[in-house]
């Protein structure tokens, strides 16, 4: 099931309304999707998440991301392996900033 998520420019303001929910999320630089990510809830949310990208702490190769998505969702670890496998299968190749790290 594709990505379902909406899109919102990446910038403090707007990550400061992202849920405190589990889930998961994806970043784009430009119209480019770069990263798919999960939070698994309690104390990583999808906020959270998205807050560690946006400051750099989660590395630089997610921080340069222009928008943002998020899905709230029961199994964030399982949903997040169903959209890397989706996109591996559309494109031959992991999103950018996922190569390496799944």
């Amino acid at each position: 099931m594709p990505f379902a998520g909406g899109r919102y420019r990446f910038t403090r303001s707007m990550v400061d309304g992202a849920p405190a929910d589990p889930g998961v999320y994806a970043l784009w630089e430009g119209e480019e999707l770069i990263y798919y990510g999960c939070a698994a809830g309690l104390v990583i949310t999808i906020q959270v998440a998205l807050l560690e990208h946006l400051s750099g702490r989660a590395g630089s190769c997610t921080q340069r991301a222009t928008h943002y998505g998020w899905e709230i969702c029961l199994d964030p670890l399982a949903r997040e392996a169903e959209l890397l496998a989706e996109h591996q299968a559309a494109f031959q190749r992991l999103p950018r900033c996922n190569r390496g790290r799944a």
